[in-house]
């Protein structure tokens, strides 16, 4: 799985929203560097982080394309909630079975996530919210 690296290309023209693309970024980065070695606590802890960043991340988006007027939020909310759901299966499956989930699916969720949604779904929106005060 190749390493994604911030690029400009990969803007959507609102700083906040660019800032928080960039931390998902280095998160796929750190989750990289801990694959294959780290014990369930790390994936524990990663995905806890994953759950309370990805719900700050994603209010303030939602809240952004709402102020901005985007025609597809209705769209774009329900990319989000299956995200969600995905994310709290896998804290569940820790849960249970703490076993269950390495720090290899963990990346592999955000790094899909990344280059599905963030590279792809939330460049629609860009014209609405470039440059729109955060």
């Amino acid at each position: 799985m190749e390493t994604i690296e911030w690029r400009e290309s990969f803007s959507v023209g609102n700083v906040l929203m660019d800032a928080h693309h960039q931390v998902f970024l280095q998160m796929v980065k750190e989750f990289r560097e801990t694959a294959g070695e780290a014990d369930t606590n790390t994936a524990r802890e990663q995905i806890e982080f994953l759950i309370e960043y990805t719900a700050m991340h994603l209010g303030a988006e939602e809240e952004l394309m709402q102020r901005a007027g985007y025609p597809d939020l209705a769209g774009h909310k329900a990319m989000h909630e299956e995200f969600v759901r995905k994310v709290r299966t896998m804290a569940a499956a820790l849960d249970t079975r703490p076993d269950s989930l390495s720090s290899d699916e963990i990346l592999q969720l955000v790094q899909d996530w990344l280059v599905t949604h963030i590279l792809g779904d939330d460049k629609r929106y860009a014209p609405y919210v470039k440059n729109l005060s955060v």
